[in-house]
């Protein structure tokens, strides 16, 4: 194959260095570049990092024999079973009301030290050594699980094998070359582990803008480590130079970065055939959401996910609502609960999303989530049989979805930005910026890397399509346009005034959308403005603006169907590619000069 200058450079480099950091954007080939290492060093012997188990499953197709492909919880647990006494049979996930009743202490103070005992199994301390309840409780779950009193859990032993093999006191194999990947979601107990693992020559290589997963603890290794050679992978093969020219400046703009995605596809490729659907979301309500149109237009859809993990909080929310909590299987929590009430308060308490967007899932559709799951399973079923059953011939009216954190390393031809990812502006301001200038100046030093990913989720989300985007978001009104900065402020702006109530600020939160859309309603009618001005655009309104606007409507009229302003109208038409910016341009001096301005105007 023809290797760009980038990838020889890197082949080249593992010969010449101890350390070498690879920072490769969406859709460089990443996965090829490491084979093509793996390749050309044939007589080495190799360990490749994969970051989960599908990664792990097609790395271990293409790689040369001479690689040894495994997940590090992989090789921690293959070690942890045959070098010590510990059970790994039975891993459990534990909920904050699984210890406050193992220990017998509050679940306020049962939620912390949940989490203590999570940062403790993610970090390369040696001990838990704080004296209070939640610091003794969470180091006598370490304690219990150690001699088998407490069923273990899957970070409990990667932690163990990081205190075993960094000390010595476990053997290991010894390799030429190990390679991680996806080294931006590294925990420092990974890259802990990496560290230790005995070889010659060590490969980080990932993208710092993927970085998704801070929720779990993950430092983003790239950032951290110190190298020998620093390279990079910016040549796409992936998309075409319009969606890269959104990633760049979604990254230029929001992350501070100076290196530019170039297309590597022919600009002169007319190609525009598009044979394959994707939909990326922010929550899995959402894709519920969809899946219940789909199913109501007698529409194929396959999920990317395993239906199960999609729906199983919902149903099991449902049968607690609904009196069934004998029903309850896997999570097990939520029988401490009595009702709904008590329910939203721990969500909202412990600030858990899901949980918070699985309630709404169960009141919006009660007992049908059932049925969307049923067809669910069976579509998804149909797909992994496509060979046997013809499913795959139907691949061209299939709608596969997925959320942005289980989208990554796939990719489409076309692909819908689904319209729940939080708004650009509002995430500013949440970070405590008055301003882009302030965000782009203060973003090294931002403390809250989750709110810091939300962009990173976006750029993940977009950068799944290979020809088409299909912009739902409202985040594309930045994207899009030539006055970004200024627009960003005046959103800013705005959310400033509706959550500032005397001295006291009231960040903006995700958590709170329905409150967030009634206040800023209010807030834009006692300001003379539009009623749902700056307000996300739901999908009815989205269909009623394409139609008025098909039938020749006026734009003023159609800004007072649907309590928009004029220039929100024209922003809308033009996302969704139902008017150029030329043409966006002569309605809008049209609209300035008092005069009709719609579909006819631009014959």
């Amino acid at each position: 194959m023809n290797l760009t200058k980038e990838q020889k450079d890197i082949i080249k480099a593992v010969s010449r260095n101890k350390n070498i950091k690879i920072n490769a954007f969406a859709g460089t080939g990443k996965t090829t570049t490491l084979k093509e290492v793996a390749n050309e060093y044939s007589d080495k012997k190799i360990l490749y990092l994969a970051f989960n188990s599908a990664i792990k499953n097609e790395a271990s197709s293409i790689f040369p024999n001479n690689t040894n492909v495994k997940t590090t919880h992989g090789l921690a647990y293959s070690a942890i079973k045959k070098y010590t006494q510990i059970d790994l049979n039975s891993l459990v996930n534990y909920r904050a009301i699984d210890i406050a009743n193992e220990f017998e202490i509050p679940y306020t103070q049962a939620v912390s030290a949940l989490r203590i005992f999570e940062n403790f199994c993610n970090n390369t301390q040696n001990e838990i050594s704080k004296d209070d309840t939640e610091h003794k409780t969470a180091k006598k779950m370490f304690d219990q699980m150690l001699i088998g009193v407490l069923k273990p859990t899957h970070s409990f032993y990667l932690k163990y094998y990081y205190l075993l093999i960094s000390k010595e006191q476990i053997p290991q194999f010894e390799y030429d070359i190990v390679m991680l990947d996806e080294a931006q979601d590294t925990n420092e107990v990974t890259l802990g582990i990496f560290e230790a693992l005995s070889s010659k020559v060590k490969v980080y290589v990932g993208d710092r803008h993927q970085q998704i997963y801070s929720f779990r603890g993950s430092k983003n290794a790239l950032d951290k480590i110190s190298c020998d050679k620093e390279l990079f992978l910016s040549q796409s093969f992936r998309f075409n130079e319009e969606i890269a020219s959104y990633a760049n400046t979604l990254l230029q703009t929001f992350k501070n970065e100076k290196v530019s995605i170039q297309s590597h596809l022919n600009p002169n490729s007319k190609t525009k055939e598009i044979k394959s659907h994707g939909y990326v979301s922010r929550t899995n309500a959402q894709l519920i959401s969809v899946i219940s149109k789909r199913i109501e237009q007698r529409n194929p859809f396959v999920t990317v996910r395993n239906p199960e993990e999609i729906f199983n909080l919902s149903i099991e929310v449902y049968y607690l609502l609904n009196n069934e909590s004998d029903q309850i299987r896997r999570n097990q929590f939520l029988k401490g609960f009595k009702d709904e009430e008590e329910l939203a308060s721990y969500a909202k308490e412990v600030d858990d999303f899901e949980l918070r967007t699985a309630i709404k899932v169960v009141k919006e559709y009660s007992e049908r989530i059932f049925e969307f799951k049923e067809i669910a399973i069976k579509f998804y079923k149909a797909w992994q049989n496509r060979k046997m059953n013809n499913f795959e011939k139907r691949v061209e009216e299939i709608l596969f979805l997925t959320t942005a954190h289980t989208a990554k390393g796939l990719e489409w031809d076309s692909v819908i930005v689904a319209d729940d990812f939080p708004n650009f502006a509002e995430l500013i301001f949440d970070l405590g910026c008055d301003s882009l200038k302030q965000f782009k100046e203060e973003l090294e030093k931002l403390s809250n890397q989750e709110l810091i990913d939300e962009f990173n989720l976006f750029y993940v989300a977009l950068t799944r399509a290979k020809k088409s985007l299909v912009k739902d978001s409202e985040n594309f009104h930045y994207l899009m346009s030539s006055k970004l900065e200024k627009l960003i402020d005046t959103k800013i702006d705005e959310a400033k005034d509706s959550f500032e109530k005397g001295d006291e600020k009231k960040a903006v939160s995700k958590m709170d959308y329905d409150e967030v859309q009634k206040l800023k309603e209010q807030k834009n009618l006692e300001s003379g403005k539009a009623k749902k001005s700056g307000l996300k655009w739901s999908l009815e309104d989205r269909i009623k603006l394409k139609s008025l606007f098909k039938k020749d409507t006026n734009i003023t009229i159609i800004a007072s169907k649907l309590e928009r302003s004029t220039g929100a109208i024209l922003g809308e038409l033009l996302k969704g590619e139902i008017i150029n910016r030329q043409e966006q341009i002569h309605l809008s001096t049209l609209l300035k000069n008092n005069q009709k301005a719609s579909k006819s105007s631009l014959s």
